[in-house]
């Protein structure tokens, strides 16, 4: 089973934030869990712009506020992975998880759960 200091669930902005931010803390060992293709989470769906204000300083939509995270994920060589589902998480912080290349375990220091939301009208 392999050691992680810190696993985080979700790939959307959250879980892309936690982990640019632990990095910049100095925490080295982080992977992202993604059930989706790609990282991004409800952003790659939201087109209107608005986002990036605060963090970016300018204007940006969904997909580019998106973008944005996922080059500081990759610049910082955060390890994610996508179309991973994570199935169970146990007190002690066994991490239990299913992709196309079978069943994966990891037991972690930390756990993040930023599984995200859902745009509704």
């Amino acid at each position: 089973m392999e050691q992680r200091d810190v696993i985080i669930v979700g790939g959307g902005p959250a879980g892309l934030a936690a982990a640019v931010q632990l990095r910049k803390k100095g925490v080295q060992d982080i992977l992202i869990l993604e059930r989706e293709k790609k990282p991004g989470g409800i952003l790659r769906q939201c087109i209107h712009d608005g986002f990036g204000l605060t963090r970016f300083k300018e204007s940006l939509s969904g997909p580019e506020y998106a973008s944005r995270f996922i080059e500081e994920v990759e610049k910082n060589q955060i390890e994610y992975l996508t179309e991973t589902t994570v199935l169970q998480i146990t007190e002690d912080k066994v991490v239990t998880a299913a992709s196309k290349t079978g069943l994966h375990q990891w037991k972690a220091r930390a756990v993040i759960l930023s599984m995200g939301c859902r745009e509704r009208t």
